[in-house]
């Protein structure tokens, strides 16, 4: 679960729409401890700290937490070039951009983020195709 921590840690809060703070507050660790765990930098977290994360989480499809972490970060990462990912995605897995963008926007993360492919190589399949 550790390598999908960030994604956990990231879908949670936004499945529930709270704020990086508020889920501080929910874990009792500083604000720094909940951004380093998104980002994915903070790669030892404490037993105690794992055991209020799975308390919190619980509730949860958590593989659904996973997939809306990784679908916003890749939204959040590709920026003006989501478009070309979207073209990629289309390309490799037959998924059609324009019903990807009418969804509901977790619902379109989820998507995203349960897709088995490297985002670059999806992201330079788009790139490639004639407009």
């Amino acid at each position: 679960m550790e390598e999908n921590l960030k994604y956990l840690i990231l879908g949670y809060r936004k499945h529930t729409d709270i704020t990086q703070r508020e889920l501080a507050n929910k874990l009792d660790v500083p604000l720094d401890i909940v951004v380093a765990l998104e980002m994915g930098s903070f790669r030892y977290p404490t037993e105690r700290l794992m055991t209020k994360i799975e308390k919190l989480t619980s509730e949860f499809d958590r593989n659904n937490l996973i997939y809306i972490g990784r679908g916003y970060r890749i939204r959040d990462g590709m920026g003006p070039y989501f478009k070309y990912f979207l073209r990629g995605l289309q390309k490799m897995k037959g998924m059609d951009p324009t019903e990807l963008e009418e969804l509901p926007s977790e619902e379109c993360y989820r998507a995203i983020g349960s897709i088995d492919l490297d985002e670059f190589e999806v992201l330079h399949a788009g790139r490639t195709l004639e407009s």
